[in-house]
């Protein structure tokens, strides 16, 4: 274990080092610095070199390479474990930076070029949404892939500042600044029930009455909370699901209601499972599409935003969206 004061005086002695010699920067290897960082990982050369896919041999010497580089140890050896010495321990999380930028920069260049379309949505939306706008992409693409992956909107939110997909379709939460969000469409929420026999209701008509909720990250739940919370209405959460389509059955068999857009339940509300009763009061889910700046230059991205500007959403209203709002806001084309 290093003493914090070592630690604290080792890493001084290298930022002089550093300061006085540029050259042992620029002379910094990366092939080095991964094998450094694999060995310190798996606190194993056997594990390591499997892991790289070089030998063992190969491997030492790397890791050699990068400690004459530094004039010093980074590793102890011996034959059962492998551990740092307190110049290793100072150069581990640089290393860690180095290597996690390196990810993202692989991630980053291979989504600007890349043939495939990652996508992140809600269950719903990826029913309801994305096939009729996939279907065009891939008349015109045929090379194309997409791949949709779906979760609840916070979820969906880290997906894309993950870099795990190259855009969002969800439903509106509080977004961080590096995030560009354009508003898709504002879907009128109904609600749905087994046993309200009113074709209109007002909000305040539901104060204790049994609802169906979804998990806690899904936009929809956020925001009729809030609705209620705001009128001072009493809300009754009588059960969490995360799937909406098991909702949608407990509400057929008689066990609550649940909130959602009605393209969500028209075939359900055609076959008799259950009503569907109009809100007067103004509940609208915002959708948006979300992504980070830098898509914008993808050609993937570009196609996406390109067809869902051209379809023509059967649940909105029927004026389509202008080149200067919507999800072309800010967006050139």
């Amino acid at each position: 274990m290093v003493c914090p004061a070592s630690r604290i005086s080792r890493t001084r002695e290298l930022n002089e080092a550093h300061s006085s010699d540029g050259k042992r920067f620029h002379d910094l290897n990366f092939t080095y610095v991964r094998a450094f960082y694999t060995v310190a990982k798996f606190k194993s050369f056997t594990l390591a070199a499997q892991q790289l896919n070089v030998s063992q041999p190969t491997l030492s010497q790397q890791v050699k390479s990068m400690e004459r580089q530094y004039g010093f140890p980074l590793i102890k050896r011996n034959k059962k474990i492998v551990r740092l010495t307190q110049e290793g321990e100072v150069i581990l999380p640089y290393v860690e930076k180095i290597m996690q930028l390196a990810r993202e920069m692989d991630r980053e260049v291979e989504f600007l070029h890349s043939e495939n379309l990652k996508i992140a949505t809600t269950p719903t939306l990826s029913r309801y949404l994305l096939p009729g706008i996939v279907l065009k992409l891939k008349e015109r693409n045929p090379d194309l892939k997409v791949q949709i992956y779906t979760g609840l909107s916070t979820e969906i939110l880290e997906m894309v500042l993950d870099l795990d997909c190259h855009l969002g379709v969800t439903g509106r939460v509080p977004y961080p600044e590096q995030v560009i969000f354009r508003n898709v469409f504002r879907p009128k929420l109904s609600f749905i029930s087994k046993d309200i026999e009113k074709d209109r209701i007002h909000l305040k008509e539901l104060a204790g009455y049994p609802v169906l909720f979804p998990e806690e990250g899904s936009a929809t739940r956020a925001y009729i909370i809030e609705e209620f919370r705001k009128r001072g209405i009493p809300l009754n959460i009588h059960m969490v699901c995360e799937n909406p389509s098991a909702i949608k059955h407990m509400v057929h068999l008689g066990m609550g209601g649940y909130f959602c857009p009605y393209y969500a339940v028209e075939e359900e509300v055609r076959e008799g499972k259950f009503r569907c009763v109009e809100v007067l009061d103004d509940l609208h889910l915002t959708i948006d599409l979300i992504y980070l700046s830098d898509w914008k230059r993808s050609k993937v991205v570009r196609m996406f935003v390109e067809v869902l500007f051209e379809q023509a959403l059967p649940w909105t209203s029927p004026r389509r969206l202008s080149r200067s709002e919507g999800v072309f806001a800010g967006l050139k084309c």
